[in-house]
C-alpha cells in the first residue's frame, strides 16, 4: 500500500519491528525508491511505502516529526475554523478576524421535524463538544450526532472550493474554502 503524505495509524507491518538483517538502521537516510516510479519511496525506519512530491527520501509521513507537526497544525486550524462556522451555523462566522464563507443546509427529513425540536437540535449543534476518537477520527471537527426532544440528527461540514464544485484544495485557507454545514436525519445518511 502506498501512502500519500498524510500520517496514518494503520501500518502494514509492526512499526517497532527491527530493521532487516544486513540493513543499517539509518532511518530515512537509506530510504530508497520502492519501484520504478521516482516519487514512491520505502521508509527504512517503519518500512512503509509513501509518495513524496517534495524532496523524496526522508519525508516519510509516518516517521517524519516535522511532517507530523505540520499536519497536526493544519488539522487543528481546520478544526478551529469548523468549530467557528458550526457555532454560527454558517452565518457571519469569524475565525481569527477572517470571515468563513459558506452556507447551512437542511434535508427534507430535518425540515419535517417540528420547529421547536429543530431549534433545540440547532442549539445542540452550536454547543456540541463531544469529540471522541470514533466520532472525530480526522480531528477536524467535521461531524457529530446530537439529540433533542427524543429526536437524533447528524450534522457534517464539507469543505469545497470557492465555486462549490470540488473539494477544497487548501482547506485551511478561509479565502479559498467554502463550508457547507448539513443537518440531516440518520435515516438520510
Amino acid at each position: 500500500q502506498i501512502r500519500k503524505a498524510r500520517p496514518s495509524a494503520e501500518r502494514a507491518e509492526d512499526p517497532a519491528a527491527p530493521v532487516a538483517k544486513g540493513e543499517p538502521d539509518m532511518a530515512h537516510l537509506n530510504a530508497a525508491p520502492a519501484n520504478t516510479t521516482a516519487s514512491v519511496f520505502r521508509c527504512a525506519s517503519c518500512r512503509d511505502h509513501y509518495e513524496s512530491e517534495d524532496a523524496g527520501p526522508g519525508l516519510c509521513p509516518i516517521c517524519n516529526p516535522a511532517e507530523q507537526a505540520r499536519d497536526q497544525m493544519l488539522r487543528m486550524m481546520i478544526a478551529e475554523q469548523n468549530d467557528a462556522f458550526r457555532r454560527a451555523l454558517g452565518f457571519a462566522a469569524l475565525w481569527r478576524g477572517q470571515h468563513l464563507k459558506g452556507r447551512t443546509v437542511a434535508t427534507p427529513g430535518f425540515l419535517a421535524i417540528p420547529e421547536r425540536t429543530q431549534a433545540a437540535l440547532m442549539n445542540a449543534v452550536i454547543t456540541f463538544t463531544d469529540w471522541t476518537e470514533d466520532s472525530d477520527p480526522y480531528e477536524d471537527h467535521s461531524f457529530g450526532r446530537v439529540e433533542a426532544h427524543g429526536v437524533a440528527i447528524f450534522w457534517k461540514i464539507d469543505l469545497y472550493d470557492a465555486a462549490y464544485h470540488f473539494g477544497a484544495e487548501t482547506p485551511s485557507d478561509p479565502e479559498q474554502t467554502r463550508r457547507v454545514l448539513t443537518l440531516y436525519l440518520p435515516s438520510e445518511h
